[in-house]
Formats: structure tokens, sequence, C-alpha cells
């Protein structure tokens, strides 16, 4: 029983860094997580911008036109 008391003697003395930790990781996370997303969304508008480019360059109808932009959107993904 005597170790269970040292166990928590432990804890109690390290309670201020792990709520320290814990508050750190309360805000690093969501705005690393919010970074990431960002970056993401980002490199999805580039994607579909070169997409469009690439596919004024000819003449066709705008329906066909939306398919092929939407088709080259849907490549680079793939290949990510």
């Amino acid at each position: 029983m005597e170790w269970i008391s040292n166990v928590l003697d432990a804890l109690n003395h390290c309670a201020g860094l792990f709520s320290l930790l814990a508050l750190l990781a309360a805000v690093i996370i969501p705005i690393a997580i919010y970074r990431r997303g960002r970056r993401n969304e980002m490199q999805d508008a580039q994607n579909e911008l070169e997409s469009i480019d690439e596919n004024s360059r000819f003449a066709m109808p705008t329906g066909m036109r939306n398919y092929y932009t939407r088709k080259s959107v849907l490549e680079k993904k793939l290949r990510k």
C-alpha cells in the first residue's frame, strides 16, 4: 500500500506540469489542424485554377468545359 501513496504523491507533485501540458495541447493542436486544413484548401483551389487554365485553351461548349475541368481536378487530387 505504501507504493500507491508514493505514486499518488509523485502525481500530485507533477500536477501543475500535467495541467500545463494539457493547456498547451488544447491550444496548439487546433491551430495545427486549422493550418493544415487551410493549406489543403489552398492547394485544391490552385489545382482547380490550373485545370481551368488548361481547358480554357480549347474551344468547346460550356457543359463539356465543366466536365473536363472537373475531371482534371479529380485526377490531380488522386495523384497526391
